[in-house]
Formats: C-alpha cells, sequence, structure tokens
C-alpha cells in the first residue's frame, strides 16, 4: 500500500488546499466544491474576476500566499501550458484538466498540444485528463457536480467518459450508491487507468471498483493491472467501443485505441473481471457487490403477481445462465395453505397476485418468503412489487397506509431470507416513466427508499434484478475458482 503511486494517489484524492483555475461565477467546479467540506480551503484564480461567488479571486495560483495541492484547470486549450507551468513553479502536486481540444480532436493542433502537455508534465507533476471530469471523493469534499450527495461509501469508480462519470453522481440520489472514490480520467495524457486501478485495489476505503473504459495505451500494464485489482475485490468492467462503429466513436471521443470486443473479453475473463454489457448493468451489479454477499448457487425464485409475467421471467432466467429450480413438495403443500387456487400458480415462479394485497392475518408475503427462503435448491429470491398502480386503483386515498403496512411486513421476510437463510433477496419496483399518476410515482419512490435503507438492491424492472443477479453469480464462480 505504501508503493509511490499509491502516495500520490492519495494526495491528489485528499487534498489540504484545492485552486480551481478559470473559477467563475458559473462554473460548475466552483460551486460543486464550494458546497462541500473542502470550502474553507479553496482557492479561486481568474485574472477577470476581483471576487467569485464573494471569494477573493487571485490573477494567478503563483499569487496564493498558501501551499496547493490540487488544481482544477478549466480554461481555454491555448492557456493550459501556462496554467500547469504556473502549478509547478508553485508545487502543486496534482492537476486535474477540464479543457478538451486535445488528441481527441484527432487535429494535428491538438495532437500536438498534448504532447508538449506531456513533455511539460514529465517527472514534474501529475495530470488527470486533459478532456475530464476529474476526481470526486467525499471524504475530503472534492466534486465535478453540484447536485452529488457528497455520502462517503465503498464504491470505487473509474470512467474514461465524463458523462458516465456523472451518471454515478447522479445515481447517488435516484439510487443509494455510495462512493468512495472516483475519477474520470478522459485522453489519460499521464496518469492513466492502471495507474487507478492499482491505486484502488489497494485503498482501504474500497470494497468494490466499477470501470469504464474505451482504449488504453499499454495493453500489458493493463492486464497486469486488473489482474491485482480483480485479486483483491470484486472489479466490474464496461467496455466501450467494442464493435467497429463504437471504436470510432471512442477515438474521437477520448482519443483511445479500442481493439477488439472479443480481445477484451477475453482479457477481463482471464483476469477475473466481471464484464457487463451496458451501464445500467454497471451501475446495479457494483450496487449490488458493494452491498451483498455473492448467492452460492444460480438458483433463483421469483415472486410474482402475473402469470404471463412468470412465463416471461423464467425464459430471462435460462437466457441469463440461472436456475429455475421447482419447490419440493412440502414447500408447496405449505403454500397452498394460503396462496387461493384460483387465478395463480403455486410453482416457481410464484404467481399468486392476492397475497400482495394481504396486511394482515396469515398467508402473507413474509409467509412466502420464510417457505422459500428454507428450499435448498433456492440461493436468490426476487420479488417483483410493480402492483402499486393497481393498489392505488383499488384503495385510492387508503393506499399509503395499508402498502406501509405490506412494506414493514414483506421486508421483515426479506431480511429473514438474508440474515437467517442466508440468501441473496433482490426487490424490483417499477415505474413508469411517463406516468401522470402522482400517487403511484410517490408511493413507488418512498417503497423503494424504505427497501433501501434496510440494504436490500432495488432494481427498476425485473430484468435489471435478473441480470444483476446473473453477474452476482459470475463473480461468486470467479471467487471460487480463486481457491
Amino acid at each position: 500500500m505504501n508503493t509511490p503511486i499509491f502516495n500520490e494517489l492519495n494526495g491528489i484524492f485528499l487534498p489540504h488546499n484545492v485552486a480551481v483555475i478559470g473559477a467563475s461565477p458559473q462554473d460548475n467546479y466552483t460551486w460543486s466544491l464550494i458546497g462541500t467540506r473542502i470550502r474553507d480551503r479553496l482557492f479561486f484564480v481568474n485574472p477577470n474576476y476581483q471576487e467569485v461567488l464573494g471569494r477573493k479571486s487571485y490573477a494567478s495560483i503563483l499569487d496564493i500566499d498558501a501551499p496547493v495541492d490540487y488544481a482544477v484547470i478549466a480554461v481555454p486549450a491555448r492557456f493550459v501550458l501556462g496554467a500547469v507551468s504556473d502549478c509547478i513553479n508553485k508545487g502543486v502536486r496534482g492537476v486535474h484538466i477540464f479543457t478538451s481540444g486535445f488528441s481527441e480532436t484527432g487535429l494535428p493542433e491538438g495532437i500536438r498540444l498534448e504532447k508538449e502537455l506531456a513533455d511539460l508534465a514529465r517527472g514534474k507533476i501529475r495530470i488527470i485528463g486533459p478532456n475530464c471530469m476529474g476526481s470526486y471523493c467525499p471524504k475530503s469534499g472534492l466534486s465535478f457536480n453540484p447536485a452529488s450527495t457528497n455520502v462517503e461509501g465503498s464504491i470505487g469508480v473509474i470512467c474514461q467518459s465524463g458523462t458516465f462519470a456523472q451518471m454515478f453522481v447522479y445515481a447517488g440520489r435516484s439510487m443509494n450508491m455510495k462512493i468512495s472514490k472516483m475519477v474520470s480520467y478522459g485522453n489519460a495524457v499521464d496518469l492513466d487507468c492502471p495507474d487507478f486501478l492499482e491505486y484502488l485495489a489497494d485503498d482501504p476505503d474500497t470494497s468494490v471498483i466499477a470501470l469504464y473504459i474505451e482504449g488504453i495505451r499499454d495493453g500489458r500494464r493493463l492486464r497486469s493491472a486488473l489482474e491485482y485489482a480483480a485479486g483483491k475485490k470484486p472489479l466490474v468492467a464496461l467496455k466501450g467501443g467494442v464493435t467497429g462503429a463504437g471504436g470510432r466513436v471512442a477515438a474521437s471521443h477520448t482519443g483511445s485505441l479500442a481493439g477488439t470486443g472479443q480481445t477484451w473479453s477475453t482479457m477481463f475473463k482471464q483476469s477475473g473481471v466481471v464484464q457487463v454489457e451496458d451501464i445500467d448493468d454497471l451501475l446495479n451489479a457494483t450496487i449490488a457487490m458493494s452491498s451483498s454477499r455473492p448467492p452460492s448457487g444460480t438458483g433463483v425464485a421469483i415472486i410474482t403477481y402475473s402469470g404471463g409475467f412468470a412465463v416471461v421471467q423464467s425464459d430471462m432466467c435460462v437466457r441469463a445462465g440461472l436456475q429455475v429450480p421447482q419447490f419440493s413438495k412440502e414447500a408447496i403443500a405449505e403454500l397452498r395453505k394460503f396462496v387461493p387456487a384460483a387465478g395463480t400458480m403455486v410453482g416457481n415462479p410464484l404467481d399468486s397476485w392476492q397475497l400482495f394485497y394481504r396486511f394482515s392475518g396469515e398467508g402473507r408475503l413474509s409467509d412466502v418468503l420464510r417457505i422459500i427462503s428454507g428450499e435448498k435448491q433456492i440461493h436468490t429470491i426476487i420479488l417483483q412489487f410493480d402492483i402499486i398502480r393497481f393498489m392505488t386503483m383499488m384503495w385510492r386515498e387508503g393506499t399509503e397506509e395499508k402498502l406501509m403496512a405490506i412494506a414493514a411486513d414483506f421486508l421483515a421476510g426479506c431480511r429473514y431470507a438474508r440474515d437467517q437463510a442466508g440468501r441473496l433477496v433482490m426487490i424490483a419496483i417499477y415505474l413508469e416513466p411517463y406516468t401522470d399518476n402522482e400517487m403511484e410515482r410517490r408511493l413507488s419512490v418512498l417503497l423503494k427508499k424504505m427497501c433501501e435503507e434496510q440494504g436490500f438492491v432495488v432494481c427498476s424492472s425485473l430484468k435489471e434484478a435478473i441480470r444483476t443477479v446473473s453477474y452476482m453469480c459470475r463473480y461468486a464462480t470467479i471467487k471460487d475458482n480463486r481457491r
């Protein structure tokens, strides 16, 4: 852990003093950082302002009469080299260059400018970027988005794309994602993906790593870093540019050489990395691995309210490499005691819409969860709770009180399945994005937060829940193969 790269990056993620070069009343970095715990150790640099947000604005970083550890550079590309030179003279250890207009343009001027930047910095200062969002660390107060929660967590994130990094920030609010450290590194003129992988692998605040990558300069070093990181903690990766079209876009986005999809898939597999297919998978799988133990097998039980869903869900599980084993005769006999014969299917998936409306007496969802979690062939239970829209039609203004009683009951059953029976429990709560049913929207969000507060992973659809379980199973296999 006491390696040069760890110490350098630790100083960048946990700086004492920070300067924003190019600060202005409209600048996102200015607004982001002044709202965090680093506000009292923050300096603004912009010769065009005497004050920014009520604070002194310095004409140059050299005019600041205190040491500066880390600087954010958000000025036009033609001024970047001068700003970096001033940072070197100031003794700044690391800079993040937000500015674009370098090699990603594909233009000779941008390529030349990036080479000059690399030559200027070599051996004198560490650079994140250019053409990126930079670093985010709730522990120190580093941020690039005023909407960030700044709640400390255990998920480490490495993104070559700034937009994907922003999605992780917003997931802090919408998906209860809690991040330890995150970096968007763009063109990687200096610090590159392997550096951040090695750092987060050794970081005691990080328990799982999410990676979005488009391309790399040194494939051998990347593979070594992937193996090192994946050998220490779960590493979930999304590769952008796995097709010819995607590769062309990656080249113009971050100046990256993408490589073939098969080459990357092979490297991920051999390195012990869990490769996912899209950004939703990356978010869901990372959250699940940060909060839940992987299941001990691939057997999945689904509790739903629709026979049609039950058929489709079984197909989805099989396509994802999961099994949908039947319940034992004993379990089916127990379930038949309170599952009506009409309009239901007593099997796996269990289809019984009536159970979702029971908030008192016997035969509630908690009873079902206790019975199913006792089945040895079941390793994961997915509860599909997409029925609030129908509850609002039936109960209208009385929906919330009844829903809270039902939620308290099924969450007790979920806790039993997880804590006593050792099962992975996933909850799917679907909300139609364009619904004009405000009660459904409000209650769906309320229920989601209740589940998350109890430590359960909530997915926005059953499909996402099934895919997330499949990635959890894949990670369990990786762990088993290392033993």
